[in-house]
């Protein structure tokens, strides 16, 4: 009953402001189809002044902190937490961790919101890396967890669990309300008999009609989030699986050694593997050389300039050639002329 006299003051109240001359007409049709006692207690002869009584009582109605203690107090046992994991993992195996994943997404009944895989391309080689959006059921969601984390190398995991039970209670209370306010504009439409009467309830069912779908929206929202936690998993495939942190200095030494000595090892097994592979280029350019200074001595010989130099070179080199042999002449005659004197 009090939700009734609420629901005619706000009507009356919107009737009276609207500024027609017929507004006057349309209430007292509207009255006449009510407790005709209620009405004349409650005369609406001064809506201005009434207004602030109307606000409180619009507000009232969505006040969940009376109407929803119950509510609140059956869900301190069932809490809405919408939990979301970030893990990153490293894996020897990169093919069968990804098709072991989505193999374990499908059993648990959840299933991929997004996924991406790249690396190894033709003009970047590097070791492939995935990302997966998961999305699993919240009652196995540790199960998948310790499976990721036993098919490869975790190096981070996070955690996040939002509490929305005070927001879901409230939405549920709101969409009640909403619900009860829509279903009796309906019978008061069925009711009503002037045009003005079904027109201004008409523009009231349409306000809740919006106001509840949009409610209850966000609560299909909030049931999913909660029924199905987030899982954002990072794969990085690498030859040699992260050592666990140590905690000795002497430990961390041989550890940040060994892994140093590895790094060069990898490194010049990758240019021996890019050397050899580049055989056929280091081939093609030695001829692209070779033909180039090919051309380029050609081209010098035919200069004149090479000529007089070749000829010059030429002319020096008989002239050394003619001063040996004169030399090795005079040191003949010589040798004969002391040989008959003795």
């Amino acid at each position: 009953m009090k939700n009734l006299k609420i629901l005619v003051i706000i009507l009356a109240f919107m009737v009276a402001f609207s500024g027609c001359s017929s507004g006057n007409v349309a209430m007292d049709s509207m009255t006449e189809s009510f407790d005709g006692g209620y009405w004349e207690d409650n005369k609406l002869e001064e809506p201005e002044a009434e207004s602030p009584e109307y606000i409180v009582e619009e507000d009232s109605m969505f006040d969940s902190t009376s109407d929803t203690s119950a509510s609140t107090g059956e869900y301190l046992g069932n809490r809405k937490l919408i939990r979301t994991f970030d893990l990153e993992v490293e894996t020897l195996e990169f093919d069968s961790f990804v098709a072991s994943v989505k193999a374990e997404v499908s059993s648990l009944g959840g299933y991929i919101e997004n996924s991406s895989i790249g690396g190894n391309s033709y003009n970047y080689s590097s070791n492939r890396h995935a990302s997966f959006t998961c999305r699993i059921p919240s009652d196995k969601l540790n199960e998948f967890v310790n499976t990721v984390g036993g098919l490869g190398n975790v190096t981070y995991s996070y955690e996040d669990a939002r509490d929305i039970t005070l927001s879901y209670v409230d939405t549920e209370a709101r969409i009640e309300s909403l619900q009860t306010e829509y279903d009796r504009l309906l019978e008061l439409l069925a009711e009503a008999e002037s045009i003005d009467s079904i027109i201004i309830l008409q523009q009231r069912i349409t306000e809740v009609r919006y106001e509840l779908e949009s409610y209850q929206s966000q609560l299909r929202t909030y049931d999913n989030l909660v029924d199905y936690s987030t899982v954002n998993l990072s794969v990085n495939e690498v030859k040699r699986i992260t050592a666990p942190e140590q905690e000795s200095v002497w430990e961390r030494i041989q550890s940040d050694f060994s892994d140093n000595v590895y790094d060069i090892w990898i490194d010049l097994q990758d240019f021996f593997v890019w050397f050899v592979a580049s055989i056929p280029y280091f081939a093609i350019w030695a001829v692209i050389i070779a033909i180039i200074i090919l051309i380029i001595n050609l081209c010098l010989r035919n200069s004149s300039r090479y000529q007089a130099k070749k000829a010059a070179r030429k002319a020096k080199k008989e002239f050394r050639k003619a001063q040996k042999l004169e030399k090795k002449n005079t040191e003949s005659a010589t040798t004969n002329d002391e040989t008959e004197e003795k």
